[in-house]
C-alpha cells in the first residue's frame, strides 16, 4: 500500500484533499448538542387521578400497573410514586434492551390492566427518556399593566404555536399558566331550599350538553346527515339550563367563564431589574437528532419576529439558553484543539529543527479530525462534549503513525539512502510497529462500545472517535507521510537542536548501559515507584463526574407538608431576596405549586439561575455553598441547591448520594429515614440531606357509614360526588368556545370552601326519592397522611438523597453504607439509586474495561512478538504510571472520575505503543547483533520517534489540562491522568523495558533449550 503513494505523489494529494472535503461537509452539517443523544432504557408511566389520595393512588392505580409491567421481560427494576392525584412509575429495562420494544410491551401492559383501573382516572401516558428529553429553552411572556387573561390568550393561542411550527421544535410546555374553565358555581344553601342534590346538577349538564347525530334523510337526489345541536353555548345558555322541575341553575348559583383557579405561579428577575414579575413560561424542548444550536437561533429570530407584533406592553424574554453554554463550550473545546496543535507542532520543531518536517507528521491532525469529523456525521453521532473531549486527547495520537514513519524515513536519508529508497525502507521498517500500536489502542477502546451502562452507553461516543481518528491517521502514515516524506525530508546540516539532542542521546546511551549492568538497583527503583504509586490511592477523592461550570443551576424549596399555596408564596419571597442581594447572580426564574417539574402539591417549586459571566465571578460551586449557608437560616422553608442534572437527569431527582431502602412497612421505613438524616445532617461533608417522604401532611379521612348508605340506596359514588363538587374541581363534561375545547366543572361558592358544615346543606336522594343530608353518612377524621407512597420493585421504599462539600464520593459511599447498616433492622433492605449507583458501576465496568484492555494488548503482542514473555516487557510498564496519575490528581487537587478512567484506558494503550517500537526493532536486531547490542542499538535508534511521540501528547494536552475553558472540567481529567502518568511511565520505561526485556529473553532461550533436550 505505501510504495502505490510514495510512486503516485499526485494520487496522494488528492486521496487526502478528499479527506479534507468529505470532513468539511460533515462539520457543516453534523448535528451541536451538549451531550450524546442516547435512549435510555426507562420507561415512564403517568397517570392522573383527580382528588385521589396517595394511599388511594398506590392501592388502585400504581399497584395494578405494577403487577402487569412485573411480566414483562427484560426489566431491571420499577419504581413508583403515587402522589395526591398522580401516579408515575418508572420501569428501568436492562441496557441492552431495545427503547421501542420497551415502549411496545408497557402499552401492552397498561391495554391489558386499563380495565380495572378507576373509571374517573384519566389514561396512563407513556414515555421513553432521552437525552433530548431536557429543554433547551425557557422563554418568558409577561407585560406591565397587561391583564393576565391577554397574556394567557396570547400564550396559549400565539406564541405556543408560532413555536410548535419552527423546524426542530419538538414541543412547547407552558409554565405558571392558568386556562379558562366554564365554571358552575353552587350555593349549598341554595341548593337545600330546593332540594336539589350535586347528581341531579351533574345529570342534567350531561344530558342537555350534547351533540348527537341523529341518522340521516335520503332523497331522490342528495343524502342528508342530521345532527341535533345541543351543546351549550355561552353563560345565558347555561344560567337558564332546567336543573329539575323549573328550577334552573340560576337559581341554585351561577356559572362563568372564567380563569382555573391559581396553583401555581412563574416569576421572574432580568438582568436590568432589581424586583421580580410575574410571568408565563414556554419551555421549548427539541425534535431528536438535530442541532440544538440551529433550533434556539431559530426560536430567537421568531422571538424578535413576535416582540414587533405583540401587542404594546407584552414581550417575550429568553430566561434560560442552553445553546449559549453548548456554543461557548465547543468554541471553546476547538481553541484548545487548535493550541494543543499548535503545541505539537512546536514540540516536533525542536526535535527536527525543519519547519518543512515538522510539516510533514502535522498535517495527520487536521486530516485524522476533519476526516473523523465526517464519518461521525455518516454514523449519527453528534459534536458535543464528549466527542470533543475524544478530539481533544487525539491531537497527540494521530501524530504519533506520522512521526515514527518520517523520523524512521530520515534516518535512513542520514544512512546515505536516496529519497524514494529511503521513503520505502524507512517505512517498511516501521510498518510492523505502528500497525501492532495503532492495533493496541483500537483494542482498548472497543470494549467501552459495548459497555453496558448508561456510562458506556454516553462514552461509546468518545470510544467511536478515538477508533476512527486512531485508524485514519494510521491510513495517513502510510500513504500521506512516506509519499511526502520522499519529498520534504533532508539532511542538511547539524542544527542546535540536533547538536543538543546528540548530547543528550549520548548521556542516555551511558546511563542505559550503566543500567544493564546494575539491574537490581533500577528494579529496586521501579518496584518502590509501584508500591508508592498505589499508597497515594487513598488521598485520592473520588467522583462520579466533576461539577462543570455553566454558569446555571438550581434551587428546589419545599415548606412545611401541607402548607397552603400563600403561604409558600411568602416564603419564596424570603428566597428571592436573598438571590436579588447577590452580585453573582444575573438573572433567575421561578417556578412553585402544583405541577410544577412533577410536583403534584403547592408547597414547593424551584428557582433556576443563571450566573454572571465567569470572568466576573468565582466557580459556580462556590456560589452554591454561599447560597447553601444563607439559605440554612431561613425558617419554616428547606433550599437545596443542586446541579440541573446531566447524566443523572434520567434518573430523576440527582444528587452525589442517593439510597433506597426497602421495607413492609412504610411507618418504619420513615422512621429508619429520619434516624439517617438525623445523623448525616450532623456528619461533615454532607448538605441538602433529604429523603422524599413526609407523614407530616394533613388529612381528612370520609368515613362512609355503608351499612346505611346501603340500607338507603345510596351508593358510594353519590356520596363520593357530592364531597367532590365541594372541595375539588369536578369536570362534568366540555365547553366549546369556537374551534376551543375548555373543561366545564363544578364547584361550590369559594365562600363554603373552608367550612366543613357545609356538608350540612349538601344532599342526596334516596331509592325512595328522600332528600338526606351527606353528612348523615360519612364522619370525618383528621389525621397526618403521606405525602407520597414510593415502591422499589413493588416493596415499599424510602429515598434518601445529600450532596457532597469537601468531601469525595467514594469516601461517602463508605460512611453512607456503614450508617445504613447499623440502623437496618431484620426484614429491610438497601440498594444504591441514582448517581450513586452509576458511580459504583461505572467505576466496577471501568475497572474490567482497563483488564480487558491489558489482556486484549497481551494477546495482540504475544501474537506479533511470537512469544508468551516479550508482551510482559511492555504492560509490566503500565503500573509505573500510577504514581504519576495519583500524584498528578493530588497535585492538582482534582478527583478521580469516570473521565479519569478514559485517561488511564488510553494511557494503557499510549505506554503500550511506546514500548513496541523498541521490542519491534529489538527483535529485527538480534537477528545479525548479541541481545545487549540489539538492545543498545534499537535503544538508540527508537529513542528519538519515542520521546517525540509522548512529548507532543503531553504538549497538546497542556490547553486541556488547566482547564481554564467553558466546560473544560469534563476534558480536563483525562488529561491529568495521561500527563501524570506519562511523566512516571516514560523515563523509567526506557531503563526498565530494556533490563525487563533481556531477562525475559535470557528466560526464554533457556526454556526453549530445555525443550529441546
Amino acid at each position: 500500500m505505501y510504495k502505490f503513494f510514495i510512486n503516485r505523489p499526485i494520487t496522494t494529494w488528492m486521496f487526502t484533499l478528499a479527506f479534507i472535503l468529505f470532513g468539511l461537509y460533515g462539520f457543516k452539517n453534523i448535528p451541536v448538542d451538549r451531550f450524546p443523544d442516547v435512549d435510555f432504557p426507562f420507561v415512564v408511566i403517568t397517570t392522573t387521578y383527580e382528588g385521589a389520595s396517595p394511599e388511594v393512588v398506590d392501592s388502585s392505580i400504581t399497584k395494578p400497573i405494577e403487577d402487569q409491567l412485573s411480566k414483562i421481560s427484560g426489566i431491571e427494576a420499577i419504581n413508583s410514586q403515587s402522589f395526591a392525584g398522580v401516579s408515575r412509575i418508572t420501569v428501568i429495562f436492562n441496557i441492552d434492551k431495545d427503547l421501542n420494544s420497551a415502549v411496545e410491551d408497557v402499552r401492552d401492559a397498561i391495554n391489558r390492566v386499563s380495565k380495572i383501573l378507576p373509571e374517573d382516572a384519566d389514561t396512563p401516558i407513556v414515555q421513553k427518556i432521552n437525552t433530548s428529553v431536557a429543554p433547551i429553552m425557557a422563554i418568558l411572556l409577561h407585560g406591565k399593566n397587561v391583564d393576565y387573561e391577554k397574556l394567557s390568550y396570547y400564550a396559549d393561542k400565539v406564541v405556543k404555536r408560532e413555536f410548535e411550527r419552527i423546524n426542530g421544535v419538538g414541543g412547547v410546555a407552558l409554565g405558571g399558566f392558568q386556562d379558562l374553565v366554564m365554571w358552575v358555581r353552587l350555593n349549598p344553601e341554595k341548593m337545600e331550599s330546593y332540594k336539589i342534590t350535586p347528581q341531579d346538577v351533574i345529570t342534567a349538564l350531561r344530558r342537555n350538553n350534547l351533540d348527537i347525530p341523529a341518522g340521516r334523510i335520503d332523497s331522490k337526489d342528495k343524502e342528508y346527515v342530521v345532527r341535533i345541536l345541543g351543546k351549550i353555548k355561552d353563560e345565558e345558555d347555561l344560567n337558564n339550563l332546567i336543573i329539575k322541575g323549573n328550577i334552573k341553575l340560576k337559581d341554585i348559583g351561577y356559572a362563568k367563564f372564567d380563569f382555573d383557579e391559581v396553583r401555581s405561579i412563574v416569576r421572574f428577575k432580568s438582568a436590568n431589574s432589581k424586583k421580580s414579575d410575574r410571568a408565563i413560561a414556554l419551555i421549548i424542548y427539541k425534535q431528536t437528532k438535530t442541532n440544538t444550536v440551529n433550533v434556539a437561533d431559530r426560536v430567537k429570530e421568531k422571538i424578535k419576529e413576535l416582540n414587533k407584533k405583540l401587542p404594546d406592553g407584552i414581550r417575550l424574554d429568553i430566561n434560560y439558553d442552553s445553546s449559549e453554554f453548548v456554543k461557548k463550550s465547543v468554541k471553546d473545546a476547538i481553541h484548545e484543539i487548535i493550541v494543543g496543535a499548535i503545541l505539537t507542532a512546536i514540540t516536533i520543531f525542536l526535535f527536527l529543527g525543519s519547519l518543512r518536517m515538522t510539516f510533514i507528521p502535522f498535517m495527520a491532525i487536521p486530516v485524522s479530525l476533519i476526516g473523523t469529523v465526517f464519518l461521525m456525521y455518516l454514523f449519527g453521532y453528534s459534536l458535543n462534549t464528549i466527542s470533543l473531549m475524544a478530539m481533544a486527547v487525539a491531537v497527540g495520537l494521530v501524530i504519533d503513525d506520522a512521526i515514527v514513519v518520517m523520523e524512521s524515513i530520515f534516518r535512513r536519508k542520514e544512512e546515505g539512502l536516496d529519497s524514494k529508497e529511503a521513503a520505502i525502507v524507512g517505512t517498511r521498517v516501521v510498518i510492523f510497529a505502528i500497525l501492532a500500536s495503532t492495533a493496541s489502542l483500537i483494542a482498548i477502546f472497543i470494549p467501552v462500545l459495548f459497555m453496558k451502562s448508561v456510562i458506556g452507553k454516553f462514552f461509546s461516543n468518545f470510544a467511536f472517535v478515538l477508533i476512527t481518528a486512531i485508524a485514519i491517521s494510521y491510513i495517513i502514515s502510510l500513504s500521506f507521510t512516506p509519499s511526502v516524506s520522499r519529498y520534504l525530508v533532508k539532511v542538511g546540516k547539524e542544527n542546535i537542536f540536533r547538536r543538543i539532542y546528540s548530547k543528550f542521546e549520548n548521556i542516555f546511551d551511558i546511563t542505559l548501559r550503566w543500567s544493564l549492568n546494575h539491574k537490581l538497583i533500577v528494579i529496586f527503583i521501579a518496584f518502590i515507584t509501584i508500591i508508592g504509586g498505589f499508597s497515594l490511592n487513598k488521598y485520592v477523592k473520588k467522583e462520579f463526574f466533576p461539577i462543570v461550570d455553566e454558569g446555571r443551576f438550581i434551587v428546589r424549596f419545599e415548606t412545611p407538608t401541607g402548607s397552603s399555596f400563600e403561604f409558600t408564596n411568602q416564603k419564596a419571597k424570603e428566597i428571592e431576596k436573598i438571590l436579588q442581594n447577590n452580585p453573582y447572580i444575573l438573572r433567575y426564574g421561578l417556578a412553585f405549586g402544583e405541577g410544577i417539574v412533577g410536583r403534584p402539591e403547592v408547597n414547593g417549586g424551584m428557582f433556576f439561575i443563571t450566573l454572571v459571566d465567569r470572568e466576573k465571578r468565582p466557580h459556580q460551586k462556590i456560589v452554591m455553598k454561599q447560597l447553601r449557608e444563607q439559605f440554612s437560616k431561613l425558617k419554616d422553608i428547606k433550599a437545596i441547591v443542586d446541579l440541573p442534572g446531566a447524566v443523572g437527569a434520567h434518573l430523576g431527582r440527582s444528587a452525589d448520594i442517593m439510597y433506597i431502602i426497602k421495607g413492609p412497612d412504610l411507618k418504619q421505613l420513615a422512621n429508619i429515614s429520619s434516624k439517617i438524616i438525623d445523623k448525616l445532617q450532623n456528619m461533615k461533608g454532607y448538605v441538602d440531606v433529604d429523603t422524599d417522604i413526609r407523614i407530616t401532611k394533613p388529612e381528612i379521612e370520609v368515613l362512609i357509614d355503608r351499612d346505611k348508605a346501603i340500607k338507603d340506596g345510596v351508593s358510594i359514588k353519590d356520596i363520593s360526588d357530592a364531597i367532590q363538587i365541594m372541595f375539588s374541581k369536578y369536570v362534568a363534561g366540555s365547553y366549546e368556545k369556537g374551534s376551543e375545547s375548555y373543561d366545564l366543572a363544578v364547584k361550590i361558592y369559594k365562600k363554603y370552601l373552608n367550612k366543613f358544615d357545609a356538608l350540612e346543606h349538601i344532599y342526596i336522594r334516596t331509592k325512595t326519592g328522600e332528600l338526606v343530608p351527606v353528612d348523615n353518612y360519612i364522619r370525618l377524621n383528621l389525621t397526618a397522611g403521606y405525602n407520597v407512597i414510593n415502591r422499589y420493585n413493588k416493596q415499599y421504599a424510602v429515598t434518601i438523597y445529600a450532596n457532597l462539600q469537601g468531601k469525595s464520593t467514594g469516601e461517602a459511599i463508605k460512611e453512607v453504607e456503614k450508617l445504613i447498616k447499623e440502623n437496618l433492622p431484620i426484614g429491610y433492605t438497601y440498594e444504591v439509586g441514582g448517581q450513586t449507583k452509576e458511580f459504583k458501576k461505572a467505576f466496577s465496568y471501568l475497572g474490567l474495561a482497563v483488564i480487558i484492555a491489558v489482556i486484549a494488548i497481551y494477546m495482540i503482542l504475544a501474537s506479533l512478538f511470537e512469544s508468551l514473555l516479550h508482551p510482559f516487557a511492555v504492560l509490566l510498564m503500565v503500573p509505573f504510571s500510577i504514581f504519576g496519575i495519583f500524584g498528578f490528581i493530588i497535585l492538582t487537587n482534582t478527583s478521580l472520575n469516570v473521565a479519569s478512567y478514559f485517561g488511564i484506558i488510553l494511557l494503557v494503550g499510549i505506554i503500550t505503543r511506546d514500548a513496541v517500537l523498541f521490542i519491534d526493532r529489538i527483535v529485527q536486531l538480534k537477528e545479525k547483533l548479541p541481545i545487549r547490542e540489539a538492545i543498545l542499538q534499537a535503544r538508540k535508534e527508537r529513542l528519538r520517534p519515542i520521546l517525540m511521540t509522548t512529548f507532543t501528547i503531553i504538549a497538546s494536552l497542556i490547553p486541556v489540562a488547566f482547564g481554564l475553558t467553558t466546560g473544560s472540567e469534563m476534558r480536563q481529567p483525562i488529561a491529568i491522568a495521561i500527563i501524570g502518568g506519562l511523566i512516571t511511565a516514560l523515563p523509567l520505561s526506557l531503563y526498565v523495558i530494556p533490563i525487563i526485556y533481556e531477562i525475559f529473553d535470557k528466560v526464554e532461550m533457556f526454556i526453549k533449550r530445555k525443550l529441546i533436550r
